[in-house]
């Protein structure tokens, strides 16, 4: 059954997690799983054979979305690397599973640290075919992007690789559209369940966009998306 193109506001999206897993009894992590998936799914018809896969991972769900994307991605055959935005210890209860499941796989993880010499290095590199999977934050974002955040958002924009949203441009304010101090411009954005308001006044940001399903029941979508 199908939706149709579904948009959702901020408060619908934080509505639709919290119910898929209260009244639904969908785990947050089987909600991860198929994001991620989606996100793989995505990666892989954009990236070219030989480049390689950069994942840039906040410490929310967003950048659990990302480290399950680097899971499928590496079973793929792709060469990915992963940095994570925060210490370890900072992500969510469901990110940290995902951490250790990637570290189980030992695939690249690195740390940023102010300056961020390990996105400089990975640019040196590499080529300009290899990708960057934004996956920093969420649509819940809603404060002004500074510091360490704001130095990579805009090393990413510089960087002249294509870039890959999860869910919505990081720093991109989900119901305005308007960069909160600074954000991600995209070429692509793998939106979950629908679009968000705010991507025709930011399309400049949002660059093309894929619907990815995360398994929510068809009816919670309807009932919580913009009339």
């Amino acid at each position: 059954m199908s939706t149709g193109t579904l948009t959702f506001d901020r408060e619908g999206l934080q509505a639709l997690d919290r119910r898929a897993v209260e009244e639904f009894g969908i785990p947050t992590l089987v909600l991860m799983e198929n994001a991620g998936r989606a996100v793989a799914l995505a990666v892989q018809h954009a990236v070219r054979p030989g480049s390689r896969v950069l994942i840039v991972c906040g410490p929310g769900n967003n950048g659990g979305d990302g480290l399950v994307a680097a899971r499928h991605l590496h079973n793929a055959g792709a060469d990915v690397m992963v940095l994570l935005l925060a210490p370890r210890e900072k992500f969510t209860e469901a990110g940290a599973i995902q951490l250790k499941i990637i570290d189980a796989m030992n695939l690249p993880v690195e740390i940023l640290t102010p300056g961020h010499a390990e996105f400089r290095d990975w640019l040196v590199e590499g080529s300009p075919g290899d990708i960057v999977v934004d996956a920093l934050f969420g649509t819940g974002l809603s404060r002004t992007i500074e510091g360490l955040t704001r130095e990579v958002i805009d090393a990413i924009n510089k960087c002249g690789r294509r870039v890959i949203s999860i869910d919505i441009p990081s720093g991109l304010d989900c119901d305005t559209g308007q960069p909160l101090g600074i954000a991600i411009k995209a070429a692509e954005t793998v939106s979950f369940c629908g679009l968000k308001k705010g991507f025709e006044p930011g399309r400049s940001y949002v660059g093309k966009v894929i619907v990815g399903d995360i398994g929510a029941p068809v009816e919670l979508q309807r009932q919580l998306a913009m009339k």
